[in-house]
């Protein structure tokens, strides 16, 4: 079991008259606090007999709660958050802040600029086989809707195709920045196989 002291605890006390179940869990959350360690309290609402050892449904949600917390608070840590590309239209609403993601939920920020994106497409650097995967499950699930678009402004079928193979291109370019892919090192891009061992990315102005 992880024992890091940054890593939430549930500290828990009982709710009865013979028990000093709530001096104890304030004591306890108290110095927690003053540590800046992160803590949380269960208590029960109502009184109970000493003998009585069901748990109170408000105490089982309690409980929930903070499996819930523990789980994301074990699985941000020592991650990534992925940036992809600037901030979009100079808009603040997109600006990352590393603060709060490397002090408050132990995340680091990682960066690449969208010429990666181009970069990769142009030379080739996305899974192949993966891609002629995607591209049937497309051709087979994926329905285009109808074209209200001036006859002039319609696109080719030609056009179109490229489109969709563009985008499935990107998403799996995409995958493998925040993941990494061990088939690029098996073509020779050991760099490129590795990613950023990211959670989340977010790509210029959409990371809200």
């Amino acid at each position: 079991m992880d024992m890091d002291p940054y890593l939430p605890k549930a500290v828990w006390g009982f709710n009865g008259t013979e028990s000093p179940g709530a001096v104890y869990l304030a004591a306890v959350l108290a110095a927690h606090n003053q540590k800046g360690l992160p803590s949380f309290g269960i208590y029960g609402r109502d009184v109970q007999d000493k003998t009585d050892e069901s748990i109170p449904n408000d105490v089982k949600e309690k409980l929930l709660k903070f499996v819930k917390v523990a789980i994301a608070a074990s699985s941000m840590r020592g991650k990534s958050y992925l940036a992809i590309g600037g901030v979009s239209m100079g808009i603040a609403g997109t600006i990352v802040d590393p603060v709060f993601l490397e002090s408050y939920l132990d995340m680091r920020y990682e960066y690449v600029d969208m010429s990666e994106i181009i970069r990769r497409l142009n030379l080739g650097i996305y899974d192949k086989r993966e891609y002629s995967k995607a591209l049937k499950w497309i051709k087979d699930n994926c329905r285009e809707g109808k074209d209200n678009n001036r006859t002039d402004l319609v696109k080719l079928r030609q056009e179109k195709d490229k489109n969709w193979e563009t985008v499935i291109k990107m998403t799996l370019i995409v995958k493998d920045l925040i993941g990494g892919n061990e088939r690029l090192g098996d073509v020779g891009f050991y760099e490129e196989a590795l990613g950023h061992n990211a959670i989340i990315a977010g790509f210029q102005g959409q990371r809200h």
